[in-house]
């Protein structure tokens, strides 16, 4: 009997609770709230992605490959040259270190300083191959993780490092004449982005340097995982061809939605 009464119990309350039921859902059914699948960005997406974090970034690593020991670092007697010291058995080995670079051409050919006693452009010289490898970073991405920073904005998952976008760019360098008037700007265009650069520029006193851009002729784009973000090779053509009205509109994970201007509306 206490059987039967609980069920009928239940089955009461069942009852009474679907009565305010806007609409019965099936036990197997998804939940009202479910969301969409990410959308998949497009080549051309991504592709001003990838040129967006070029402009608003200006570190990245250049990636180069150690000469072999007896190639054009080492002395004339077969030793290793004194200048470097490398140790033996180096050759062929790459080597990736940070290096400044800031985006003043519009074909998306970053510009460099290239100073000629630095490792990376030492390895070129010899006839190493040539890659700058960047990636987004937020200023705010460090606190997602930091106990006590609750109150501070932060980008939620899943925008963790490992979820940000970066790419690598493969191509050659090209030495600039700052005689052409079409490269005049340059110079204040990477002091701009790096005053403190004004140490190391050609005809300074300490090292000799030189202004180069790295010619891009191809990237390999990793947007973030593979369930929401397109990882591969971006045509050339897509990367020169971006204009700078698409990466000002674009935005990227973590960054603020563009600020309209209120116009008018500012004086009221």
């Amino acid at each position: 009997m206490r059987s039967f009464w609980s069920f009928t119990t239940l089955l009461s309350v069942a009852t009474a609770l679907s009565v305010h039921q806007d609409a019965p859902q099936h036990i197997f059914s998804n939940p009202p709230e479910a969301q969409e699948e990410p959308r998949m960005p497009s080549i051309h997406e991504s592709t001003v992605m990838a040129r967006r974090i070029l402009q608003l970034s200006s570190e990245g690593t250049l990636v180069t490959v150690f000469p072999d020991d007896k190639g054009a670092n080492a002395a004339s007697d077969g030793e290793l040259g004194t200048l470097e010291n490398r140790p033996p058995g180096m050759g062929g080995n790459p080597i990736g270190l940070m290096e400044y670079y800031a985006d003043c051409e519009r074909n998306g050919n970053p510009t460099l300083l290239g100073i000629d006693i630095a490792t990376p452009f030492r390895n070129y010289k010899a006839g190493s191959n040539i890659s700058l490898s960047v990636r987004w970073w937020p200023t705010q991405t460090h606190l997602y993780s930091l106990p006590g920073h609750e109150d501070e904005e932060a980008i939620p998952s899943p925008h963790t490092p490992a979820a940000l976008p970066r790419f690598s760019l493969h191509g050659y360098l090209e030495e600039i004449n700052l005689r052409d008037w079409h490269n005049i700007r340059l110079p204040a265009c990477f002091l701009a982005n790096h005053p403190d650069s004004v140490l190391w520029q050609p005809g300074n006193d300490i090292h000799t340097s030189k202004y180069v851009r790295l010619v891009v002729e191809h990237v390999y784009w990793f947007g973030g995982f593979g369930d929401r973000a397109r990882i591969g090779w971006l045509p050339i053509d897509e990367w020169r061809g971006v204009t700078s009205e698409e990466i000002e509109e674009i935005r990227l994970p973590g960054e603020k939605p563009k600020q309209e201007s209120a116009g008018w509306r500012e004086w009221l």
